[in-house]
């Protein structure tokens, strides 16, 4: 059975390219954005989230507490997924318990790998 990854977006372009590359890749790829994330992820029981900082409805921090706060989420591994800098982005999301970080514009060869370590294949 595949792996689930749910990512969270606001950047059309973004999401289907990434679902293009992961699903080629071998992970099952679900989509979603903002205010929907969580109740996507309820639904959904992915085994990893690629998460974008900012988004309409409610941002990627906001998201991430609330992941943690779920029993049922909050041991999902979170990749943040931002243009912002790296640094500041470890320094704000990291006491929260991230798995990782991918810049935008993104590698695609290191978002499979850093996929990969996380989940396996």
């Amino acid at each position: 059975m595949p792996k689930r990854i749910l990512i969270a977006d606001d950047d059309p372009d973004i999401l289907d390219t990434a679902k293009l590359r992961l699903e080629a890749a071998g992970f099952e790829v679900l989509t979603t954005t903002g205010a929907d994330t969580i109740s996507d992820a309820r639904d959904a029981k992915p085994d990893m989230i690629l998460l974008d900082v900012i988004m309409p409805g409610m941002d990627g921090f906001s998201v991430l507490r609330e992941l943690k706060r779920d029993p049922d989420l909050c041991d999902v591994p979170v990749i943040i997924f931002s243009a912002k800098p790296k640094a500041s982005m470890i320094e704000l999301f990291g006491p929260e318990g991230i798995a990782g970080y991918i810049s935008k514009p993104y590698d695609p060869k290191e978002l499979v790998a850093q996929i990969q370590r996380i989940v396996g294949s």
